[in-house]
């Protein structure tokens, strides 16, 4: 995908696994958080397509196909969350070549500042989402799968941390510090929170 950040979606892990290691600014940390979430809700996907069908399941089978489209949803949304991603964060770049008199720098800062906070938020988002379907799945998914939700709680909540680092990096970059170091103490609860919440599950799956 290099030097093409909507090609994410359509690149082999390979290709896209080569861009990341090599000497560019993108892909990099954002699209690799995106990534990681993706492969969560993949994985998410699988234990649900093990557990529609099921006999003893029956009861949760309308709820198990509905999860199993906002799977599939949220899926190709943190993909396109890594390529918002990587393109807010080449944009920032851009500007921080220049002068920071420059009229272009100067009209076209706070809007990237903004963009490279928002864009890892929400590959944030989307995690805290999958997370949320896997606690749903704990009682009501194949147990034979119990081993695949962890993981898949658990890339949830790796994907949410390594997008929250991207935030944390960049809300200093604001005009307003008060509102820097509010975000930023709320970042760390969050972060926190989620990470309980994955382990909790993960210990349950055991």
């Amino acid at each position: 995908m290099t030097g093409d950040t909507d090609a994410l979606a359509s690149t082999t892990v390979g290709g896209f696994l080569a861009d990341l290691a090599a000497r560019q600014p993108v892909p990099g940390g954002g699209a690799a958080a995106g990534v990681v979430v993706a492969t969560a809700a993949g994985l998410a996907s699988m234990v649900v397509a093990y557990s529609i069908g099921r006999k003893a399941l029956a009861e949760h089978a309308a709820e198990l196909e509905s999860i199993a489209a906002r799977l599939e949803t949220l899926r190709s949304d943190a993909l396109a969350a890594a390529e918002d991603d990587a393109r807010a964060y080449a944009e920032l770049q851009s500007l921080w070549g220049l002068d920071k008199e420059d009229p272009r720098r100067v009209e076209r800062w706070a809007a990237a500042v903004d963009a490279a906070i928002e864009a890892p938020r929400s590959i944030m988002t989307i995690a805290v989402e999958i997370l949320e379907i896997s606690e749903r799945l704990e009682d009501r998914s194949n147990r034979m799968l119990r081993s695949d939700l962890a993981i898949a709680a658990t890339l949830a909540d790796a994907g949410h941390r390594s997008a929250a680092a991207n935030v944390r990096i960049n809300l200093p970059l604001l005009d307003d510090p008060a509102r820097a170091a509010t975000e930023t103490a709320s970042l760390a609860e969050v972060v926190d929170s989620i990470r309980h919440r994955a382990d909790r599950l993960e210990r349950a799956c055991r």
